[in-house]
């Protein structure tokens, strides 16, 4: 295929950080076949993922307007900003990704009139704790950017379910994001080196660690799972739990930390730079969150072969998909989370049993057929 045959693909996302979604469109950008697509990234500010994406050799725009909150003036903005961009770019297709991005791009695009429109839903907010009348409001929201859409990806068969209003279920496709991960820090290792940037751990790192990777918000639970380790220290004198991740709720779980005595137990370690490496250190991941849209640090522990406890949320259910592979217990429910982390302490061989078949499952999830699926979707529309 020449050159002028290749078709033109244009990534739009709100942010530069670096999160799922952002992850997810570099792996996009730099796995598609170059000779089938020619790839060009446009996000709000400068961060990581356009640094990223630089190194890489793929072609960026900067879209300050997406930055901003979407007031009605913003919104218009944005839509006006991506409609010039379209009208020049001339994209055979638009891929766009999250919430803010996807509305306004779908309008641009129409207006623009785009002859793909592809948006990947990394999240609904509806599933956030918001009062009725808020969570229907942003469903609306959603249903719009669906319907405006040639084409919706879903990371995960739970987020598709949960757009059920009429019309969309023939809008969406359910693509699980493809993950790899380099390489690990041995358990001993890890343990040391975290012992390094966080000493408290020091004098406990012989004892059987929990690890959680999540960021601190109340989606989370983070309050539940300390409620599940409370309960346990009676019978797990020796457990400790490490919690990496920074947010809004850092200092009212400090705050409930010390307030029930439970500082040689739970440690808020923070922001730990590619946390996944330091996987190994722990003998089980944990994850008490009421809402996730895939899972990804789930499938990351899955990939390092670490025995997982988990809720049976959202998509989480796309990558532990039966319990010969993890342990999942309802939301909010600290009594069940409890009995699931001491399962899978006190049976270590069944524990490891799960975990490799989980690591096997999720071999064959990689970035490459990521890529491959979502080409396929470019191509058939």
């Amino acid at each position: 295929m020449t050159a002028p045959d290749r078709k033109k693909v244009l990534f739009i996302i709100t942010k530069s950080n670096w999160g799922g979604a952002q992850r997810y469109v570099y792996d996009l950008a730099t796995n598609l076949d170059q000779t089938a697509f020619a790839v060009t990234v446009a996000m709000g500010g400068n961060g990581v993922l356009k640094d990223m994406l630089d190194n890489a050799g793929i072609r960026t725009i900067p879209l300050p307007t997406l930055e901003n909150s979407m007031r009605i003036k913003s919104a218009l903005g944005a839509i006006k900003t991506l409609y010039r961009l379209f009208r020049t770019e001339s994209p055979d297709i638009v891929h766009l990704n999250s919430s803010v991005a996807g509305a306004v791009g779908a309008i641009a695009a129409r207006l623009a009139r785009v002859p793909r429109i592809i948006f990947t839903a990394h999240g609904w907010a509806f599933n956030e704790d918001r009062s009725w009348w808020q969570k229907n409001s942003i469903k609306l929201f959603h249903y719009i950017t669906v319907l405006a859409s040639h084409r919706t990806i879903a990371v995960s068969s739970g987020m598709a379910a949960q757009m059920n209003w009429p019309l969309p279920k023939g809008r969406m496709q359910v693509i699980n994001p493809g993950r790899t991960i380099g390489a690990m820090f041995p358990r001993a290792e890890a343990r040391e080196k975290m012992t390094d940037f966080f000493p408290p751990l020091e004098k406990f790192i012989a004892d059987p660690w929990l690890m959680c990777i999540a960021e601190l918000h109340p989606i989370k639970r983070h309050e539940v799972l300390f409620g599940a380790i409370r309960s346990l220290t009676s019978i797990h004198p020796r457990l400790r739990l490490i919690v990496i991740g920074e947010g809004k709720l850092h200092n009212r779980l400090a705050k409930l930390i010390k307030s029930n005595g439970m500082q040689e137990h739970i440690f808020l370690l923070g922001s730990v730079h590619e946390a996944a490496r330091f996987l190994h250190a722990a003998d089980v991941f944990v994850l008490a969150s009421a809402s996730e849209s895939y899972g990804y640090v789930i499938h990351e522990a899955g990939l390092a072969l670490v025995p997982i406890v988990a809720t049976n949320v959202g998509g989480i259910s796309d990558i532990i998909t039966d319990p010969e592979k993890g342990l999942l217990v309802p939301a909010d429910n600290v009594e069940e989370l409890a009995g699931a982390i001491h399962n899978t302490l006190t049976d270590k061989e069944a524990a490891m049993k799960r975990a490799t078949a989980l690591g096997e499952y999720l071999s064959a999830r990689t970035v490459k057929s990521m890529a491959e699926a979502t080409a396929t979707i470019y191509k058939s529309l």
